[in-house]
């Protein structure tokens, strides 16, 4: 368990927030850090997702050449 150091502006929002969903603090810091981190997934995390698609295998040059070669 992390001891969180907020504001009391921050803890009054965050306790009213907690009692209209029916949560505690923590469940409710928990469900908008995992929102957050779901809202801001980075870039290589949703590339690590995708299928492998083999025309991007190898080094970038070579892709990028026998892509040129391609249209001659």
């Amino acid at each position: 368990m992390t001891t969180l150091q907020i504001s009391d502006q921050a803890a009054s929002i965050l306790s009213n927030m907690a009692k209209q969903q029916h949560l505690s603090s923590s469940e409710l810091i928990e469900r908008l850090v995992e929102k957050y981190r779901h809202d801001h997934e980075l870039l290589e995390d949703l590339m690590e997702s995708l299928p492998s698609l083999p025309t991007f295998k190898g080094a970038p040059m070579d892709i990028q050449r026998s892509m040129r070669d391609e249209w001659s």
